[in-house]
């Protein structure tokens, strides 16, 4: 407070006499009058009596007194006249900085709502055309996973990231280590509250934990299989409820779990589900997030409108905070064109995900903004090394000269050049803003590059010159370009002899199949660009995890799992997961294809800020409409 003071104090005495020259300048007297004025210059005293003088020398003497004590009188009426009016100018100039003053300094010490910096139109309806809506409300049931990227709008997490700063900060709830790193003490916020008005409260986060976990002793078979167990595969024993706003957790000595529990378990109402049960709470979701779910109707909408009594308000910009969106309305297009179409036609305000050559047009268009976002996710291809293919037992996924060989024969830069933006660049497993993953001077001595010769001679050394068939499966219009994508990995495929018989499904359908982790084939997935790759780690690359169809027991990479899971030294940890990046790649664990560019369209009446991350489904709560 003393320095504002006394800055505010230097600032103002400079004012005065700033403000005391431009008012005698509007008076009409100028800097040098004004100084005459105020401050008696000889020089002009001097020059009045030159003039004087003269005129003594030319009238008699009592006529040139008299004349004389007239003009000095006219002189100083004038003169006074001048000052009072300069000063008083002045002092309307003072005033009126300091007023100006005195608001800056007020909008210093307040917080700027940011939210209400411009015409916001708080009443608006955002249409939202998605290709897909399909499965049940229950963000944690398995095959359900189109609606659970609208996780973010409906469902909350006890942590979150931050956009700008990636890092882990607080939402629901806060941790802190106890008991040498083997438990964590949840903190739950007060203030969050389910749709139907009830608290969110401790009991709830171990109920989801539990129910994550598979256990579910409202059910007669005191189980339930939700396809999330990896979300907490870290926890070892039973959660203990100390009151209604703290939660015990024990867990494996693990780095990965706060950020595991925290920021991908979507929690879930213990009081709901407990007495209607589970297929109910299917077609009910209830939930906690900034929008609330209204209405859902498979294939033909998901409707949601703001929680106006979302405790998380505007001051927190780069993080889940209460929409200015009044109703969003996700409106099934399954066509890219059809939801094109519909932006166009004034139908629909926003398509996240459509293909650069559809949008690319639209770049100079008055009227819409093209999105363009680094991609969430790195696309790749998971060959099912568990089970065996053929009647002998043999799976040649299996033998590493064939996964090469896969490599080899995929010309990726052609494919992300013709079919996507041309910004793309390689995967490698591990994402490259993802902590520990490889950069292009790393990563580029160790490439698979595009040899078709190459890949053959593998092939033959490996014993499958004539090659072999193999089911190979695919998505269709949840990301830009996946079908597309799969047919020209067939057709590459196919020249070195791997015949594939291509399935392209819906999402949903896709990923419960994988997760069995039984379906021999290929399985055309991708992995997320999360600050930290724990996700990446327990789901995909982990012996067991929930979607982890390529294992490789004897090649070292679940030692390093093990490893930075209990490094909690930040270096040495992302040394070992530098390690492990390196080694999922040069043990060619998968076909790996390239990191996305996403692409999208609005209206140029909607501002979409998330802070360099992708504007996906699930970032609708970051839309602010603009009046027009």
């Amino acid at each position: 407070m003393t320095e504002r003071n006394y800055w505010q104090r230097m600032r103002r005495s400079r004012m005065s006499r700033r403000a005391l020259l431009r008012a005698s300048g509007r008076a009409g007297v100028g800097a040098a009058g004004l100084a005459l004025v105020g401050c008696g210059d000889d020089d002009d005293d001097d020059s009045v009596a030159q003039v004087q003088q003269q005129q003594q020398q030319d009238q008699p003497a009592a006529q040139v007194q008299q004349e004389q004590q007239q003009q000095q009188q006219a002189m100083q009426q004038q003169q006074e006249q001048q000052q009072q009016q300069a000063v008083a100018q002045a002092e309307q100039a003072e005033q009126q900085e300091q007023q100006a003053m005195q608001q800056q300094q007020q909008q210093q010490e307040e917080p700027v709502d940011l939210s209400r910096e411009g015409d916001t139109d708080w009443e608006r309806t955002v249409v939202a055309a998605v290709p897909n809506a399909v499965g049940g409300l229950d963000v944690q049931a398995p095959g359900n996973y189109t609606l659970k990227w609208n996780g973010p709008l409906h469902f909350d997490r006890l942590l979150q990231y931050d956009l700008v700063t990636r890092e882990i900060v607080p939402h629901v709830g806060s941790f802190e280590w106890v008991d040498d790193f083997t438990s964590l003490v949840w903190h739950i916020n007060p203030g969050h509250a389910w749709h139907d008005g009830t608290p969110l409260t401790a009991d709830d986060v171990k109920f989801s934990i539990d129910r994550a976990a598979g256990n579910a002793a409202y059910n007669e078979s005191g189980t339930y299989e939700t396809g999330i167990a990896y979300i907490v595969s870290a926890v070892n024993g039973d959660a203990e409820v100390i009151d209604d706003l703290t939660l015990r957790l024990p867990v494996n000595t693990d780095v990965t779990a706060p950020g595991s529990v925290g920021t991908t378990l979507p929690l879930v109402p213990k009081h709901l589900i407990e007495e209607i049960g589970d297929e109910a709470y299917n077609r009910e979701g209830l939930a906690s997030g900034p929008f609330q779910l209204v209405n859902f109707e498979p294939d033909i909408e998901v409707r949601s409108v703001r929680n106006d009594n979302y405790p998380i308000g505007y001051e927190n910009l780069t993080r889940i905070h209460r929409p200015w969106v009044k109703e969003v309305v996700q409106s099934v297009r399954p066509e890219p064109v059809a939801r094109l179409a519909a932006i166009q036609a004034g139908e629909a305000d926003v398509a996240p995900s459509l293909e650069w050559e559809l949008v690319q047009e639209f770049v100079d268009e008055p009227g819409f903004e093209v999105l363009f976002d680094p991609g969430c996710c790195p696309h790749t291809i998971f060959p099912n090394t568990l089970v065996p293919m053929f009647e002998d037992g043999s799976n040649p996924y299996r033998d590493i000269r064939v996964r090469q060989a896969m490599n080899h024969a995929v010309d990726v830069e052609t494919i992300y050049t013709t079919l996507a933006t041309g910004r793309e660049q390689r995967a490698y497993g591990i994402g490259t803003r993802q902590l520990g993953g490889m950069q292009p001077e790393q990563s580029g001595p160790l490439t698979m590059e595009y040899n078709v010769e190459k890949a053959m001679q593998l092939m033959d050394a490996a014993g499958y010159a004539e090659g072999f068939e193999s089911d190979f499966y695919g998505t269709a219009g949840f990301f830009a370009w996946t079908d597309q994508i799969a047919l020209s990995v067939q057709q590459y495929l196919d020249v070195v002899g791997i015949r594939t018989n291509l399935q392209l499904d819906p999402l949903p359908d896709f990923r419960a199949r994988m997760a069995q982790r039984d379906v021999p084939g290929l399985h055309y997935y991708f992995t997320n660009q999360s600050p930290d790759p724990f996700q990446v780690i327990n789901a995909e690359v982990a012996e067991g995890g929930t979607l982890s169809v390529a294992e490789y027991p004897e090649s070292g990479i679940q030692e390093l799992v093990e490893a930075q899971r209990s490094e909690f030294d930040p270096e040495k940890r992302k040394q070992y997961l530098n390690e492990l990046a390196q080694l999922i790649y040069t043990n060619a664990s998968w076909l790996f294809l390239f990191e996305t560019v996403g692409t999208g369209l609005m209206t140029d009446t909607l501002e979409w800020d998330m802070k360099g991350n992708s504007r996906d489904y699930g970032g609708l709560w970051g839309i602010r409409p603009l009046v027009t």
